[in-house]
């Protein structure tokens, strides 16, 4: 089967806002055998995110392809960039997604705008600076908390449905899709890497979901639904644990809210994808796609009468899990806000002229690094850095 045709560009997030917190999976922004990591540190306005965006729109035009990793605090800014065909990746290496170099100089390197900043100026706003800060941390303290009661609402929606889950019909309906996406491949002598990502965030704007650019390129897509608790996240497991053991690499997208919980499977090797499509962000398909999806539906495996004593249960949780989740994005805005004002103090004292030439002789040592006549490089999925 051919191998996933690569969008020329997929947008994903690689932490997230979740009911434990901030969620970082930036170990897992590009693989062990990258060629350079550029971690770009500095305080907030800087052009961290500006810096990114300019190189990668760069490379794009080259008719490279580019991972854009998205904030979730605020989707409209980049926490990184990785071009897959050249091994390299760019990472705003600052809180709460901290990241430095694990291989220096031979791999890793730290850029930091700071040099670049009025450091006087700065100073000037100090006592703004750090009451503004602290806000901040409150207001996403606030947003946590928040997101904290919705999933413990999730879980008990999901533990009413997993009261009427008839497991044998479960796992029947899980081996058949192992079985049509592994076949009878051997189990390799070396198994495939795992790659952890999230597609979706719960961001100021709301749920933000970048699925689409994903699996666009996938030439064979499973579409799971179900309530929670009806053993979705299950069969994705299962699935990428046959790949994994045949010696495909998998990228697996969780949950948004629930971490632990798994969403989405990519198998790049053989152009396969499973997506669960549960509210908010059901799945309405690819328009003018020639795939046709396969529908899989996990609430023909919950018992109806059980369904039915719960259903007042379940009505109730998901109202009262988006009520929590309403408040939470309400206050994830109210950070931004002030982050937005937090900027103010620094972007008017940074020399971006400065930067920009800076951004312009770290393209060319990407360019460098890597030609863009190179055959593409294998995707893995453990961490440069």
């Amino acid at each position: 089967m051919a191998e996933i045709a690569r969008a020329l560009a997929r947008r994903m997030f690689a932490g997230g806002n979740t009911a434990e917190g901030f969620r970082s999976f930036y170990n897992h922004i590009i693989g062990q055998d990258a060629a350079r990591v550029i971690v770009i540190k500095g305080g907030p306005g800087v052009g961290k995110s500006t810096f990114m965006k300019r190189i990668a729109d760069h490379i794009t035009r080259l008719g490279q392809s580019v991972d854009f990793f998205h904030c979730s605090s605020d989707p409209s800014s980049l926490d990184g960039v990785v071009f897959p065909e050249m091994g390299v990746a760019l990472i705003d290496g600052t809180a709460p997604h901290t990241v430095d170099p694990r291989f220096p100089g031979a791999v890793d390197e730290i850029l930091y705008l700071g040099d670049y900043w009025d450091e006087s100026a700065i100073r000037a706003s100090r006592d703004d600076i750090v009451e503004c800060t602290r806000n901040i941390s409150r207001l996403f303290q606030r947003a946590y908390r928040f997101l904290r009661t919705a999933g413990d609402v999730l879980d008990d929606w999901s533990e009413a449905n997993a009261e009427a889950l008839i497991t044998g019909a479960a796992n029947k309906i899980a081996r058949s899709v192992v079985e049509q996406i592994a076949g009878d491949a051997p189990v390799a002598d070396c198994p495939g890497a795992e790659r952890h990502l999230f597609a979706s965030a719960i961001t100021p704007d709301g749920f933000v979901n970048y699925l689409e650019t994903v699996v666009s390129g996938c030439s064979r897509r499973y579409v799971v639904r179900g309530g929670p608790g009806s053993g979705k996240s299950t069969l994705i497991c299962r699935v990428a644990a046959r790949a994994v053991e045949c010696g495909m690499d998998v990228e697996l997208f969780h949950c948004s809210l629930n971490p632990a919980s798994l969403e989405h499977l990519v198998i790049p090797s053989i152009g396969t994808a499973i997506v669960t499509s549960v509210e908010p962000h059901e799945w309405k398909g690819l328009p003018g796609s020639s795939v046709d999806d396969v529908i899989i539906d996990m609430d023909q495996c919950l018992d109806p009468a059980t369904v039915r004593r719960n259903r007042d249960i379940i009505e109730y949780d998901r109202n009262l899990m988006h009520e929590a989740m309403s408040r939470a994005v309400h206050f994830l805005g109210e950070a931004r806000r002030a982050h937005h004002f937090l900027e103010s103090f620094y972007t008017p004292n940074i020399d971006f002229d400065a930067v920009g030439e800076l951004r312009d002789k770290t393209l060319q040592r990407i360019l460098a690094t890597a030609r863009p006549t190179e055959p593409p490089r294998p995707r893995r999925g453990r961490s440069a850095s």
